[in-house]
This record gives C-alpha cells, sequence and structure tokens, in this order.
C-alpha cells in the first residue's frame, strides 16, 4: 500500500518537477537509461539493462519521449522513472509513462510498469473509481468493445448521478457510448417504436434494442440499481453493419 501511494505522489508531483531531472545522478544506468530512451534510441537503452531478465516495455510508435524525471522509491535499489511526451491532439506535454526500475550491481535487473498514459483506457478507469467514489454506486464495467482498438478516449460525470463513457475507434470509423445512471423509470419507457425488441441477458436481465434509431444501434437494460444505455454510431459515417448480438455481447461482458 505504502508502494502505491508513493506512485499517486509522484504522479500529482510531475508537472511541478518539469524541467529539471530530479533526483538523477551522474554515470548512474538509470539515469543513462532513461537519457536513450529520451532521444528514442532503444538499442542504447537496451545496453543498460540486464538483457537476461528484462526488455523495454512496448512503447507506441506515435509516442515520442519529450522530457524525463527519476526519483527515489520507497524500495531500496529501485528508482521511479516518468517519462512526458507531446500530445498532438492536446496540444500540450503529458505524462506517457512511470516505470519502476531496479538497480542492482550496476545494471537494470526489473522494470515494473505502473501507469501509461498514451493508453485511453487509463483516462477510464480514472473516471470510474472517481465516479464510484463520489456517488458510493457500483458501476458495470466494459470487458468487451465492439472493435479492436481504442483510438480515443472520452468521459464525464454530471451532477445528476450520471456518467458517460465514448470510445472512438479509426478502426470503424465510429463509437461505443455508453451511458449509465441511477434508475429513475422503467424500461418499457424508452420504447419509442412499435418494431423494437426485448432481448435477455444471460443472466436474465431483460433488455431493449431500438431498432429505428437513425443515428446508433442502441441497447438500454437495469441493472442493480443502475440503467445503461450502449450505442455504436454515428450509423451514417460507420465502416460496419452491426447487428443486435454485438451489443447483447457487449451487455454480457459488462461487470
Amino acid at each position: 500500500m505504502r508502494k502505491r501511494i508513493w506512485t499517486i505522489v509522484i504522479i500529482l508531483g510531475f508537472t511541478s518537477l518539469a524541467g529539471t531531472h530530479a533526483f538523477a545522478k551522474e554515470n548512474d544506468p538509470a539515469t543513462e537509461f532513461a537519457n536513450a530512451i529520451t532521444r528514442n534510441d532503444y538499442k542504447k537503452a537496451q545496453s543498460f539493462i540486464d538483457q537476461d531478465y528484462v526488455r523495454i516495455p512496448e512503447i507506441p510508435e506515435h509516442v515520442s519521449a519529450q522530457s524525463y524525471k527519476l526519483a527515489p522509491s520507497p524500495i531500496n535499489g529501485e528508482q521511479i522513472l516518468m517519462v512526458s511526451f507531446y500530445d498532438e491532439k492536446r496540444k500540450t506535454e503529458r505524462l506517457a509513462y512511470i516505470w519502476e526500475l531496479s538497480v542492482n550491481y550496476g545494471r537494470i535487473t526489473q522494470i515494473h510498469v505502473l501507469y501509461e498514459g498514451f493508453n485511453p483506457l487509463a483516462d477510464e478507469a480514472r473516471l470510474i473509481r472517481e465516479y464510484q467514489t463520489k456517488f458510493k454506486r457500483s458501476l458495470l464495467t466494459l470487458t468487451e468493445l465492439p472493435f479492436r482498438k481504442v483510438t480515443e478516449f472520452h468521459g464525464f460525470i454530471e451532477d445528476d448521478s450520471s456518467i458517460e463513457l465514448l470510445y472512438r475507434s479509426d478502426e470503424i470509423n465510429g463509437f461505443l457510448k455508453v451511458k449509465a445512471a441511477p434508475v429513475t423509470v422503467d424500461l418499457d419507457r424508452f420504447k419509442f417504436d412499435n418494431d423494437d425488441v426485448y432481448y435477455t441477458l444471460k443472466d436474465g436481465t431483460k433488455a431493449l434494442y431500438r431498432v429505428n434509431n437513425n443515428l446508433a444501434y442502441e441497447l438500454r437494460f437495469h441493472k442493480n440499481g443502475m440503467q445503461y444505455m450502449l450505442a455504436i454510431g454515428n450509423k451514417k459515417y460507420l465502416k460496419v453493419k452491426y447487428k443486435p448480438e454485438t451489443l447483447l455481447k457487449i451487455a454480457n461482458s459488462m461487470v
């Protein structure tokens, strides 16, 4: 627990340390390793680690390191490496990743990935935790998506206890939207068309599929006092056509 609290403190303090190499030491393998990483010289960086035990964690091609910070870990012989990159879409520098480096006998013998800021789903986890903490409500989360890769994630929490999560994918030129809120009306109130169809999830939960929604493929259901809406859209621009089974599979995956 102490180790995780320290990591949170490091993240919060990252911005205030901008422009400095905190606690960095000359000729220290962690410092040399970090210097190589920020030059995108991964071959050089690999030379500072014990290659029989560890490899550099995978870094996406679009993530180009800009600067780094090193700080001591509460664990003897370990250091926290924080690396930032320039986000072209946000036009600002942001935290890319945090690694915990184990250094023994002048070599890096282990790398633990503590945080990946370039992973869109890191923001998803933070927002869900924030919602559950603020409203003291459990929230079902996705384990299945209608595409292989999330390109962008956006989300927000409303004061009416609702949360909206939007997963965009260039693969389908569209998005999956999940909206959740405490149940206020019966599911039947969302049946706007005679063609709308009721389905049953694996655990017996009733779900409503809106057949004639022109904007998105939409499924709604209630569970544990919460109402959920799943939508894949915008239909006009999607590269893929979906059937109700896709949304049912997503709903059944939520835990």
